[in-house]
């Protein structure tokens, strides 16, 4: 009877962790052709573009957001810039986005030593405080906030078109 209960409860878990999540999508490197196609895919739209770090704890809250206003519409038009520019991360970004439910989101990270070049790429008067939003409007007008932004900040701009 206990080989039946723990049967169980891994399907419901394998279930649960892989239902209604979309297919995921892998991480690629940040260029400037990747952002400008970015930009012009959501040319039109109201979208959010996160940039957070595997050191930033804030990051993490404000990921954990995204995902809880996610499940409300899993449409949401959200791209995720991790700035860790270090090969030696990659497993750990990944399986940080999956462990989040963000995995089928756009995403996207600095390569190996291009962090200063892919910050200035974005926006040349960003410091590197994190986590970063922009909330980039219809026209593609970026506005940018640096710190955690609140919930109903996120709720308003993603689910209010």
């Amino acid at each position: 009877m206990k080989g039946n209960n723990i049967l169980n409860i891994f399907i419901l878990s394998f279930f649960l962790l892989f239902s209604n999540k979309g297919t995921a999508v892998s991480s690629k490197i940040l260029t400037k052709n990747s952002f400008e196609q970015i930009k012009q895919q959501y040319m039109g739209k109201q979208w959010l573009m996160l940039l957070w770090s595997l050191d930033c704890p804030p990051c993490f809250k404000e990921l954990a957001l995204v995902e809880k206003i996610r499940l409300t519409d899993p449409n949401i038009a959200v791209v995720l810039i991790n700035v860790d520019d270090n090969d030696d991360v990659t497993q750990e970004r990944e399986e940080t986005l999956n462990s989040l439910g963000l995995n089928t989101l756009e995403k996207f990270y600095f390569s190996d030593g291009s962090g200063d070049i892919s910050s200035y790429m974005i926006d040349p008067s960003w410091f590197g405080e994190l986590p970063r939003s922009y909330f980039v409007d219809a026209n593609g007008k970026f506005h940018g906030k640096s710190g955690l932004v609140s919930e109903l900040l996120l709720t308003t701009w993603l689910l209010d078109k």
